[in-house]
């Protein structure tokens, strides 16, 4: 059987929020471009831009190939690295990696959002790619999903890499999906770091007590306030907490995004300059960019298109997998993958039977599902161990009660 793909609704998080955090985003572009000069070239030289285009090549999905958004539908291939700041990761992998893929789907009338995560152990089709020295990598008919980051950087920690490893990354994502990535993001770890620190923590509901010393990671069960070490931790951590699975970790990552956007509104950044400009230097830190997303202007142009947006129509979707057909300990797409690509390809919502999660947060009743595998550790490497079966409720034992992320009763 199928892993049902899981959809939070953002539960009890309401239009308010995302209209404060785009409020915050245009603040800041407001504070940086009427007469602090100075401070806007600080703000606009952290972001790393690195155009693909010519190391991509021509053999895509057909779709739009300028960097306008208006009047169309936008997709991002966002990703999480640990080595954009050239920091060696103590583990057995080399180079740089990717722990996290999402695709963020905006709707052309700007009324939804899907954002669909890839487990990271998902046995792939990857096609050849071009690398860092001129070359090109060998196709690979069977290869797992996370692989493709590091085999596009060759295997290099050098963040002037990074432009491959996104390439081979929406490579084999297009190959996948059929659906043709517009933009992309990477997200630098270390930078997520100080962006929580600016804020002064994060509080999350921990449902258990973790003691992880490989990951430095010791929390209580209930509520607590999360430094960006203890964030980071807790967003990847796997076998300490829950079942050990990728999508309960993937539910995880997502709830942690919903307690920042919590923070940074209950930190009236639109009143507070200071703390709004540490936050903005440290999000925007964060980020290596493509070419269309490679400007404030440009990332602001988009927050507003995508204010009008309710917390309801934020859909976070895990791809339907199965066990693989080959390795029991890894996960391939399932055939209610296939709608979930389709209905992005048409710019159509997800249909309702292959979605957990209704719009208002209710799970429906569902039978178990089966292994979802990922090998790893809590630490982004190509992995190379089992994992425990996935939740009946892909979620389940990463905090998610159902109804209401347990998040929202910290405070």
């Amino acid at each position: 059987m199928s892993t049902p793909p899981v959809r939070h609704a953002a539960r009890e998080l309401r239009h308010r929020v995302l209209r404060n955090v785009m409020l915050c985003l245009l603040a800041c572009v407001l504070f940086v471009t009427t007469g602090a000069w100075a401070a806007y070239h600080n703000l606009q030289g952290k972001i790393g831009v690195k155009p693909i285009d010519t190391i991509i090549g021509g053999d895509r999905p057909d779709g739009p190939t300028d960097h306008s958004f208006e009047g169309r539908a936008v997709n991002i291939l966002v990703m999480g690295s640990d080595s954009r700041n050239g920091q060696v990761v103590n583990d057995d992998t080399e180079g740089m990696r990717s722990d996290t893929a999402m695709i963020v789907h905006l709707s052309e009338d700007r009324s939804r959002m899907d954002v669909i995560s890839i487990p990271r152990d998902t046995m792939v089709a990857m096609p050849s790619c071009k690398l860092p020295d001129g070359s090109e990598s060998d196709p690979s008919s069977y290869a797992i999903f996370n692989s493709a980051f590091s085999t596009g950087a060759n295997n290099s920690s050098n963040p002037d890499d990074v432009a491959y490893a996104a390439a081979c990354t929406i490579k084999t994502v297009e190959k996948l999906t059929n659906v043709r990535m517009d933009e992309y993001m990477v997200v630098d770890f270390t930078g997520f770091e100080s962006m929580v620190d600016s804020l002064g923590g994060v509080p999350m509901y921990v449902e258990e007590d973790v003691d992880d010393e490989k990951a430095d990671l010791h929390l209580s069960k209930g509520c607590n306030t999360l430094n960006g070490a203890q964030a980071l931790g807790y967003a990847r951590a796997r076998y300490s907490l829950g079942d050990g699975s990728d999508i309960s970790r993937i539910g995880r990552q997502q709830q942690l995004v919903g307690a920042i956007m919590r923070t940074a509104k209950s930190k009236n950044l639109l009143t507070d300059m200071p703390t709004l400009y540490s936050f903005a230097e440290s999000a925007l830190s964060t980020l290596t960019v493509s070419e269309g997303l490679g400007g404030i202007d440009k990332l602001a142009g988009l927050a507003n298109s995508a204010a009008s947006i309710g917390m309801d129509n934020i859909n976070f979707i895990t791809m339907p997998v199965e066990e693989d057909d080959i390795d029991p300990n890894r996960v391939q797409p399932s055939a209610k993958a296939d709608d979930v690509w389709k209905a992005l390809h048409d710019d159509k919502p997800v249909p309702e039977e292959a979605v957990s999660l209704s719009a208002d947060g209710t799970s429906p009743s569902q039978e178990a599902s089966p292994t979802d595998d990922s090998s790893g550790t809590g630490d982004p490497t190509q992995g190379n161990q089992p994992t425990p079966a996935a939740p009946e409720n892909p979620g389940a034992g990463s905090g998610d009660s159902g109804t209401v992320d347990p998040a929202t009763q910290c405070s």
